[in-house]
């Protein structure tokens, strides 16, 4: 049985020969704080609309990803930060859908 170690395989982790390891690219400091108060840190995880970033986007490890969603969404439950944007909400008013109905 010379395949290597296929019992990695089996358990869906990928193998470390190739690939480096990522870390987050926030400081350790930083991770740290990463609080439902601390609503400036927080406010870098999420897009102008209020959806959270994803992991690819953030750099963040699936640990520190999963602290900052669930500080995120403490945060929105207590009214710290919105759960939408309420400006980018009301951009278009009426549903005409581009036809003019002041055609003669």
């Amino acid at each position: 049985m010379g395949r290597g170690n296929t019992t990695d395989r089996k358990r869906g982790k990928p193998s470390m020969k190739g690939e480096a390891r990522r870390y987050s690219k926030l400081p350790r400091e930083e991770i740290d704080k990463i609080d439902y108060k601390n609503v400036a840190l927080l406010q870098r995880f999420i897009t102008e609309r209020g959806k959270i970033r994803s992991r690819r986007v953030t750099g963040l490890s699936r640990r520190d990803q999963s602290k900052m969603a669930r500080a995120v969404k403490r945060s929105r439950e207590l009214g710290l930060l919105p759960y939408v944007d309420a400006t980018k909400a009301v951009e278009k008013v009426g549903g005409s859908r581009g036809r003019s109905r002041d055609r003669d």
